[in-house]
């Protein structure tokens, strides 16, 4: 019996192809169009590479722990009281409006169109005991956020929650708080932010 030429290629050539299908140890995975299947796995909020256990990186600002201890170490950079720039209170009030009037209002009082959704009432930043609270407590509250209120610490920088904090000052003389005392014992801070604002 003949075989035509076609047919012992045809042969020949699947032979080839299907040998070429065993996968031995000193053979290299070719892929023509590499896609995430052999990327490297990584689960969610997680690095390729951990860094050392207690490291800190190098543009890292570590803040407090607690309200307390932000209130004693975090000095505002741009002055309190009578000190504050009239552009730190109009750069403060424009994202004051733009992150917080939605639950505390426009005066502050927690009366945003927001306000009234929660089953807890959005707290008036101008009442009488947040007026003897230093301006530190509001850049960590603000950073970090608090019992139903969200972290804006991702959304603004340093610099910008400062303002805000300048900015609620406002508010709080606005509604008869009397006005901070300049702070002659403020230390530069290592904590604070070395760069120029915007």
């Amino acid at each position: 019996m003949k075989f035509p030429i076609t047919s012992v290629s045809i042969l020949l050539g699947g032979l080839f192809a299907l040998s070429a299908c065993k996968e031995g140890p000193n053979v290299t995975k070719v892929q023509y169009m590499p896609d995430m299947a052999d990327a490297p796995t990584v689960k969610a909020q997680e690095n390729i590479l951990n860094p050392p256990e207690h490291s800190v990186t190098i543009n890292a600002i570590l803040y407090p722990e607690t309200y307390e201890q932000a209130e004693a170490e975090l000095r505002n950079p741009f002055g309190e009281g009578p000190q504050v720039s009239d552009e730190v209170k109009a750069k403060g009030k424009k994202l004051f409006e733009t992150y917080c009037v939605v639950c505390h209002g426009a005066d502050g009082k927690g009366k945003g169109t927001l306000g009234d959704a929660y089953p807890i009432p959005v707290p008036d930043i101008t009442r009488p005991e947040l007026h003897g609270k230093k301006d530190g407590f509001f850049f960590l509250r603000i950073s970090k956020g608090g019992e139903l209120m969200p972290s804006y610490g991702y959304a603004t920088s340093p610099h910008e929650r400062w303002w805000i904090a300048s900015y609620i000052r406002e508010l709080q003389k606005a509604q008869g708080a009397p006005a901070a005392a300049p702070a002659t014992d403020a230390q530069p801070d290592a904590q604070q932010p070395q760069t120029q604002p915007k």
